[in-house]
């Protein structure tokens, strides 16, 4: 993304690293095998199953339920769209304009540490959300004009909002002048488009189904040590928390879209794609395009691969069944999901983030200093350090894959027949060692 100053996979390299990069990698691939090891050994039969539990918080359920705790949020987020809109639609077409570093680091990069901290906030900072509820007020019917079947909802999921990740990440990765004001304000306006009218016409849940932004931060949020247990807000062990959420259907493409078009940044980071591209005579957006497509159908087809290891199983809900694979499994990637996202953009998000909130006081280029921070400074905290910085890259990819494995593992326990709960999981395991290795070399290699 040109952009921005930093560049995206951080301040590391290959030769920042504590130890060679072959060990590394070797190392990574045996701390997934120990820990695979030890799980089977010490961990025979579920212990997260059921209903979720912690440490209910009563006094915290009230506050955060309190009616000005769902206004505030909303008046803030709306503010917010409204105030960035000025600049996207009457701001200076330069890298000034805080709507790119609100766009691709704020949006994007920050909803991940926003989510992982404090849970599920989107939904109530959602401008877009805001908007709709808005229209419920001046009489448009909660369910839309046209709303769909329980049935309907269900087989729509989450497949939606996985397309316009794949849009928003080849907006990132591949779209020639994604650093101009005439293409950004052509994607804002599809995303607002897509989200508000389905929104009319399907009703609020559609919002949930098609934005891209909500279930991400939904996603994220499933690892967070706050969940409702019996409608009240609980500290809880977040991985319980993963295992115990609902994985509505289409979570799989979700996390598909999203490893996959982290791998593809760093995959266009190596030597070998930057000498392919520039000495070929296909236009640059349709390598990006075509390598980026790959990277999400080959993550979407290895991890699909992997969960073939349970076999045809059947989990009972409600008055029928349905099949458990993709969607279950895929709870044990958002670990993986997380750890990519912050071995690749944490030093942007610490660097760039600071200076888009320099620039969101002067939204313009009028030279105001509307909230004070015009004049700030960057701070660059450990990131001056690069051997720091390898080295949190390298423990969010593995310590990522690890947590992974740990909830596949009780996953697996769950509902394989005691005969197969081993045998079940290796395709699984060898998926996620491929995936941390793969991350290694893609984020490290010259």
């Amino acid at each position: 993304m040109s952009l921005l100053l930093v560049p995206l996979h951080g301040l590391g390299s290959r030769q920042d690293l504590p130890l060679p990069l072959p060990l590394a990698v070797a190392g990574a691939a045996v701390v997934l095998l120990l820990s695979f090891g030890v799980l089977a050994l010490a961990w025979r039969e579920s212990r997260w199953a059921g209903v979720p539990s912690g440490r209910v918080l009563p006094a915290l359920s009230r506050w955060v339920d309190a009616p000005w705790a769902r206004i505030v949020p909303a008046v803030l987020g709306l503010f917010a769209f409204c105030w960035v809109g000025m600049a996207l639609w009457l701001g200076q077409d330069r890298v000034t304009n805080p709507v790119f570093g609100f766009t691709y680091v704020w949006m994007w990069v920050g909803l991940v540490p926003l989510s992982l901290l404090i849970g599920s906030v989107w939904r109530r900072l959602n401008p877009l959300r805001t908007l709709l509820a808005l229209a419920h007020i001046l009489g448009l019917p909660a369910e839309g004009l046209r709303p769909l079947s329980g049935t309907g909802w269900r087989r729509l999921g989450s497949y939606p909002a996985s397309l316009g990740l794949v849009a928003f990440t080849w907006l990132e990765l591949v779209q020639p002048d994604n650093n101009t004001l005439p293409v950004l304000r052509w994607w804002w306006l599809a995303w607002v488009v897509v989200v508000l009218a389905g929104g009319v016409l399907f009703g609020g849940r559609w919002v949930a189904a098609a934005d891209p932004f909500e279930a991400y931060a939904v996603l994220v949020s499933r690892a967070s040590p706050w969940q409702r247990v019996d409608g009240r807000v609980a500290l809880v062990n977040p991985l319980r928390h993963l295992a115990t959420s609902h994985s509505p259907t289409g979570t799989w493409a979700v996390v598909a879209a999203l490893l996959g078009g982290t791998a593809f940044d760093g995959f266009t980071g190596t030597s070998w794609w930057v000498r392919t591209v520039q000495a070929s005579d296909v236009p640059r957006v349709l390598w990006g395009t075509a390598g980026q497509l790959t990277m999400v159908a080959l993550v979407a087809v290895t991890f699909a691969l992997g969960v073939r290891g349970l076999g045809r199983l059947r989990e009972q809900k409600g008055d029928g069944s349905f099949p458990v694979h993709l969607d279950l499994l895929a709870a044990s990637v958002i670990p993986i999901v997380i750890g990519y996202a912050a071995a690749h953009y944490l030093s942007l998000l610490v660097l760039e983030g600071q200076r888009t909130l320099m620039n969101l006081s002067d939204p313009l280029g009028l030279g105001w200093n509307v909230f004070g921070t015009a004049e700030l400074g960057i701070n660059q905290l450990w990131l001056d350090t690069p051997q720091i910085t390898a080295v949190i890259q390298l423990l969010a990819i593995v310590g990522g894959h690890v947590l992974g494995v740990l909830v596949a593992h009780e996953l697996s326990v769950r509902v394989l027949p005691a005969e197969r709960r081993i045998r079940g999981q290796v395709p699984m395991l060898l998926v996620m060692i491929g995936y941390t290795c793969g991350g290694l070399l893609l984020l490290f290699s010259p």
